[in-house]
């Protein structure tokens, strides 16, 4: 049995999984700020897997973590993550080993989404495909020929930081124009910030610009609110000019999107497609399948387990 965790810029996914992979419990909770907040929240995050599953301790056998950002995986370190800034060179395997007493293995968070989505979900019915996540920031992965690419050290695949305007946005990571700066839950917040006056009777207006999140958005979107519709359009233009790319890079089967933000694909998915299907080559953008992760926010932690699974 695996604990798997997904530690994000905003929240902490985990699940408690059976080496069949059946899962038996899932949950979240918040990432929190600073290093004891996180840390603090990820034990709370395993006590509640532990509870909800009725299982005792020492039942685990290992802890797997997909961890956000640049990592150092045979030193289990996190070099730097843009969206958890207090992690550089963070040391989490030893960090929540001490934590935990558990053995704990590392993954780029979105590297193990994809692991999650080739074990459990729709990855397994293609050979060559290529994921997206959509949080806080922006993460990748690539499966070519069946099989998982992750760089020289485990931090490939960094979709969010590809450039599609070299003077554009700020990005955390410091460089200008990132995808995730245009295409991620912070950016559907920024731009409904930045358009608000253009669509004053918007009832997105009525919510503090301080506690608004991608989710307001999405629910004002379902009743039809225009800014919202509007800003939805924009993030998927934006989505599909860094994809098509990506399609023109890979040739991929599939294109799989994940992420909490992937759960409104129906509002911003149609506008990717016009755009692969606009900027792409002729040869690489027909016949791609377009879908969301069968287990939605949850597939980087199980990917993460699954991770830990193989590796103990």
């Amino acid at each position: 049995m695996i604990i798997g965790l997904d530690i994000g810029g905003t929240n902490i996914k985990g699940v408690i999984i059976n080496n069949d992979g059946t899962i038996l419990a899932k949950t979240s909770v918040i990432t929190g700020a600073g290093i004891d907040a996180t840390e603090n929240n990820i034990g709370n995050c395993i006590k509640t897997l532990l509870e909800l599953s009725h299982k005792n301790k020492n039942e685990v056998d290992a802890v797997g973590i997909g961890s956000a950002g640049a990592i150092d995986k045979q030193n289990g370190m996190v070099i730097t993550s843009p969206n958890i800034p207090a992690w550089k060179h963070y040391p989490i395997v030893q960090r929540v080993e001490k934590l935990t007493g558990y053995t704990v293995f590392l993954e780029n968070d979105a590297n193990a989404a994809v692991v999650g989505e080739l074990w459990l979900g729709n990855g397994k019915n293609y050979k060559n495909w290529i994921m997206l996540t959509l949080g806080t920031g922006i993460g990748g992965g690539a499966v070519i020929n069946g099989m998982p690419y992750t760089g020289n050290n485990g931090s490939a695949m960094e979709f969010g930081h590809i450039t599609i305007d070299y003077n554009g946005l700020q990005c955390k990571c410091g460089r200008k124009g990132c995808l995730e700066c245009y295409g991620s839950a912070t950016a559907v917040v920024h731009f409904v910030k930045s358009h608000c006056t253009f669509y004053p009777d918007s009832s997105l207006n009525t919510i503090s610009p301080h506690a608004m999140t991608a989710r307001h958005v999405y629910d004002e979107a379902k009743k039809g609110d225009p800014l919202a519709l509007y800003v939805f359009n924009l993030i998927g233009t934006y989505l599909g000019i860094g994809i098509a790319d990506l399609v023109n890079i890979f040739n991929p089967e599939a294109v799989i999107l994940g992420g909490g933000l992937s759960s409104a694909s129906q509002y911003f998915l149609p506008h990717i497609i016009h755009q692969v299907q606009k900027l792409s080559l002729e040869g690489m953008k027909e016949n791609i399948r377009y879908m969301i992760t069968k287990h939605g926010d949850y597939t980087a932690a199980i990917g993460a387990a699954k991770h830990a699974l193989e590796t103990i």
